[in-house]
């Protein structure tokens, strides 16, 4: 590109009255001479002090009287006017449509004449890598085998690229600079799903309050503890389950309110234990690492289902239940045989479902029943569990209602 530009060639005075003559060549603004104002500059090891004692600090006119804002509009000494928007070598400008700004890998001056810059660079034609916060961020002290460094093309020992996660699994922690792989493929830095994984819906439990969780920042999101991948704030029990279902009527819902939350009030709030194994931490063995669907009754977990020897079994395909205690299956009540009992409720049914009578009869069919008895007599002999009205008698603090009904003894007296 030629500007038309005779009198920045012509001969003029300078600032101290002397005869400027030739200050400037002719191809001063021709980019195709090598006597364009650029070659020279650089020629001059890239000194805008020397032009700015004609055209002034600010480049706006000076001595001279010829501005250079008019082709460089943020002033010869911007970043913008030598980098434009960014270098383009390499992988400057996935970096950079990432988000990534200059400081992660270099040191970015204040001024065009800070030391280390153009005036004094020790490395002319080559910038100086130094990796930054980012690519140091430690997640586990022992998965660090060194700091990040920055070599023969390539990075290694950096976070942002997944070299020091923990059984991470990425394909290509190392890569070159010049590598022409696309951005955003997950399984680079870390597997999809990681090894410590069997699942791979990553924003199931990596999310935050507004959506897509922040990446790369040194933090695993993972929502909030429990909640953060199944239930809500007010429990970790679904709604909603890992796949973002709400209704009652999706396995991964079913009834799970309806036992921890007891609004039927035949007892107190069941445990997420006493149908599964509940781990200590997010990454305790046999968790994340666990494929779906979850286990029901597991070794390990809770008793109430056990009671009496009852072998509590769940069927997936019925969606039910079977050999609970909990819902009047088991020894105890084997000599029950009163008409109506619904000892497998439909996990995915309407509520309704259970209430006093579907487990055992009213009264049970038992020797110890008279068939004439009601509710109301059940206090009689079971004072502890039921008052006069036939309610079941609650107690405990708020978060801790419990009750003797359903806890595996039959209290009598």
């Amino acid at each position: 590109m030629v500007f038309a530009a005779a009198a920045c060639s012509s001969e003029r005075a300078i600032p101290d009255g002397g005869l400027a003559e030739g200050v400037h060549p002719s191809g001063i603004l021709d980019e195709a001479s090598p006597d364009f104002h650029v070659n020279e500059l650089e020629r001059r090891g890239w000194d805008l002090k020397l032009c700015a004692k004609c055209h002034g600090a600010d480049f706006t006119g000076g001595a001279a009287g010829k501005t250079c804002v008019k082709c460089h509009p943020s002033g010869p000494d911007a970043c913008v006017t030598c980098h434009k928007d960014g270098p383009t070598s390499g992988a400057h400008r996935i970096h950079r449509d990432a988000g990534q700004t200059c400081a992660e890998c270099h040191v970015v001056p204040t001024r065009w004449d800070d030391e280390g810059h153009i005036l004094d660079d020790v490395s002319p034609g080559a910038a100086d890598v130094t990796l930054g916060a980012r690519a140091a961020q430690t997640l586990v002290a022992a998965d660090r085998a060194g700091p990040p460094t920055y070599a023969d093309g390539a990075c290694a020992n950096v976070y942002c690229h997944g070299d020091v996660l923990h059984a991470g699994g990425g394909v290509a922690t190392e890569p070159r600079w010049d590598d022409p792989a696309p951005a955003g493929s997950c399984d680079r830095c870390h597997g999809a799903p990681p090894p410590s994984h069997a699942q791979s819906a990553c924003v199931t439990c990596h999310f935050s309050a507004t959506g897509a969780a922040p990446h790369l920042d040194g933090i695993v999101q993972l929502g909030g503890g429990c909640t953060g991948c199944h239930g809500d704030a007010s429990s970790a029990a679904p709604p909603n389950d890992l796949t973002g279902n709400t209704l009652t009527t999706s396995l991964g819902v079913g009834a799970h309110r309806a036992h921890l939350e007891a609004p039927s009030r035949l007892r107190g709030p069941l445990a997420c234990n006493e149908c599964h194994l509940v781990p200590t931490t997010i990454a305790d063995t046999g968790h994340l690492d666990s494929p779906l669907p979850a286990e029901v009754f597991p070794v390990g977990s809770g008793t109430l289902a056990r009671a009496d020897g009852a072998a509590p079994a769940w069927d997936r395909v019925t969606a039910t239940c079977s050999g609970v205690y909990c819902h009047g299956e088991g020894a105890v009540l084997a000599g029950d045989t009163s008409p109506g009992r619904l000892t497998q409720p439909t996990w995915t049914a309407s509520t309704g479902q259970v209430f006093c009578g579907s487990c055992h009869g009213i009264p049970p069919t038992t020797p110890s029943h008279a068939p004439t008895m009601t509710l109301g007599d059940c206090v009689t002999c079971h004072p502890r569990t039921v008052d006069g009205f036939g309610n079941i008698v609650l107690g405990g603090t708020p978060g801790a209602v419990t009750s003797q009904h359903l806890d595996g003894d039959v209290d009598v007296f």
